[in-house]
C-alpha cells in the first residue's frame, strides 16, 4: 500500500472517528442526565418503588435468630440488606444499596471482559458505554428488590457454561460445575424467576446441541450442588416442615383473588379498550368486579384461558412479543439485530458468511443466546398474560449485549462505526421522544 493510500485511509478513519465522537458526546450526555435523574428519583424516593416491601423483613443482625435467616423469603438478599442496615439504620435505603452494589460488581466484571477484546482504546470506550447503558436504562439497580441480586448471581454462572462450550458440548471441570451450582442456588433463593431462566437456557442448548449436552456429568454435578445448597439455605423449613421458602409474590388468600385473575381481567380490559394499557387492575378492582358479576366464569389457568378465549390470548401474546422486541432494541440499539447476522449463510453476504465460517464455535453460542432470548419472551408472555415486563429477562439481555459486542468486533471497521453511530442516533432520538411524551422530571 503506497503513502497516498495510507494517507487517504487515515483521513477517512479520523473523519469517521470525529462523527462518532460528536454523536457519542450527545448520546452519553443524554444518558447521564437520564440515569442521574432516575438515581435520585428512585434511589432516594421516600416512598416504595413498585414491589419494594423487602425492607419490612430486615432484622437486627446482633440479635437475629435462626428463624430470621431461614424462614424469611429471599434469604441472601435479606441477609445482605440486614448487614448493611446494621450500620445505616435505614431499611429502605439498605435494600437499594444491595441492588446498587450488585450492579457495580456486574459492570466491573463485564468491563474487564470487554477490555480484553482486541480493539482500539476508543472502541473499547464505545463498547463499554453501550453495555453499561443497556443495564442502567432498566433502573432495577436503584430499586430495593431481590431481582438484581438474583441477576448478578445468575449471569456469570450462565456465561461460564456458555464459554465452556466447545465442539458442541459443555466442558467444565467438576470444581467449576460445583461452584456454578452454588450460584444457581443463591440466585433461585434470591428470586425464583431464575428457575424459569435456567430451564430456558438449557432448552436453548438442547435445541442447538442435542440431548447429550444437557444430560452430561457437568450438569449432573451442578444439579446436585444447586439442590444441596438450596436445601442448606432452607435448612430449618426443610427439616421442620419439609418445604423450602422462596420469594413468591402472592395475593393474600383471604381476598379470594389470585395473580392469574388479576392478570386476566387486566388483559380483558385492555383488549376491550376499557382502560389504557398503561393502567393496571388492583386486587380491590377484581373483588369489586366479582361482586358485580357473581356468575362470571374466570379461567382457572393459562391453558384454560387458551382453550376458552384463544383470540384474546393470541392478541395479548402478539402485543407482548412486539413490546418485548421494541424494548430489546430500546435497550440494546443496533447490538440487538446485529447478533442475528450469526444466522446468515447466504453467499450473497460474503463477508458475514466468511466471519461465521471462521468463528463456528462463537456462532453456536450466539445462536444459543438468540434462542434463549426469544424463548424467554414467549414463555414469560404466556405465563404473564398481561403486559410483558422486561425486568424478567434482564439476565438474557446482559448476555445478549455482551455476545453482540464480541460479534461486532469481527465486522469490518466501516460496519462497526456505522453500527456505533446508528446506535447513538437511535438513542438520542428515542430519549428525545421519551422526554417529549413524559416531560422532564428534573430532580
Amino acid at each position: 500500500m503506497n503513502k497516498i493510500s495510507l494517507l487517504k485511509k487515515g483521513i477517512e478513519f479520523n473523519s469517521r472517528k470525529d462523527v462518532s465522537v460528536s454523536l457519542f458526546i450527545v448520546f452519553i450526555s443524554i444518558n447521564l442526565f437520564y440515569f442521574i435523574n432516575n438515581f435520585f428519583l428512585f434511589f432516594f424516593n421516600k416512598k416504595s418503588n413498585g414491589d419494594e416491601y423487602y425492607f419490612h423483613n430486615l432484622y437486627t443482625v446482633t440479635s437475629f435468630s435462626a428463624k430470621n435467616i431461614f424462614y424469611t423469603p429471599s434469604q441472601p438478599f435479606i441477609l445482605l440488606s440486614s448487614c448493611i442496615d446494621y450500620f445505616l439504620k435505614h431499611p429502605m435505603i439498605s435494600t437499594r444499596i444491595v441492588s446498587l452494589i450488585a450492579c457495580v460488581g456486574l459492570i466491573y466484571f463485564f468491563t474487564k471482559k470487554i477490555k480484553a477484546i482486541q480493539s482500539s482504546s476508543f472502541e473499547k470506550v464505545l463498547k463499554i458505554t453501550l453495555f453499561c447503558c443497556a443495564i442502567l436504562i432498566t433502573n432495577q439497580m436503584f430499586i430495593g428488590t431481590s431481582d438484581f441480586l438474583s441477576v448478578v448471581l445468575l449471569v456469570p454462572a450462565l456465561l461460564f457454561i456458555l464459554e465452556s462450550i466447545d465442539l458442541g458440548k459443555i466442558n467444565l471441570t467438576p470444581k467449576s460445575a460445583f461452584v456454578i451450582g452454588i450460584f444457581f442456588a443463591f440466585s433461585i433463593a434470591s428470586r425464583p424467576t431464575a428457575i424459569i431462566l435456567i430451564g430456558l437456557f438449557y432448552f436453548s442448548i438442547f435445541i442447538l446441541l442435542g440431548f447429550k449436552s444437557v444430560f452430561c456429568i457437568d450438569n449432573f454435578i451442578m444439579l446436585l450442588s444447586g439442590a444441596f445448597f438450596l436445601l442448606l439455605i432452607n435448612f430449618l423449613p426443610a427439616i421442620q416442615e419439609q418445604k423450602i421458602i422462596l420469594d413468591v409474590k402472592e395475593v393474600p388468600k383471604e381476598t379470594g383473588v389470585n395473580w392469574f385473575q388479576r392478570n386476566y381481567l387486566m388483559a380483558k380490559f385492555w383488549d376491550s379498550n376499557q382502560i389504557p394499557n398503561t393502567q393496571w387492575v388492583s386486587t380491590n378492582e377484581v373483588i369489586e368486579f366479582k361482586k358485580q358479576n357473581p356468575n362470571y366464569d374466570f379461567p382457572k389457568n393459562q391453558i384454560d384461558l387458551l382453550l376458552k378465549e384463544p383470540g384474546l390470548y393470541f392478541r395479548q401474546m402478539i402485543r407482548m412479543f412486539v413490546k418485548a422486541m421494541y424494548t430489546s432494541y430500546r435497550f440494546m440499539y443496533l447490538l440487538f439485530p446485529i447478533l442475528f447476522l450469526s444466522l446468515l449463510k447466504n453467499k450473497r453476504f460474503k463477508t458475514i458468511s466468511l466471519i461465521n465460517q471462521k468463528n463456528t464455535n462463537n456462532v453456536v453460542k450466539n445462536k444459543i443466546i438468540i434462542v434463549f432470548h426469544l424463548s424467554s419472551i414467549i414463555v414469560f408472555s404466556f405465563l404473564a398474560v398481561k403486559l410483558f415486563e422486561f425486568r424478567w429477562v434482564i439476565p438474557v439481555m446482559i448476555l445478549y449485549t455482551y455476545y453482540a459486542i464480541r460479534y461486532l468486533t469481527k465486522l469490518p471497521e466501516k460496519a462497526r462505526f456505522l453500527i456505533y453511530n446508528l446506535s447513538f442516533i437511535s438513542g438520542i432520538i428515542l430519549f428525545v421522544l421519551f422526554f417529549v411524551k413524559n416531560g422532564l422530571k428534573i430532580i
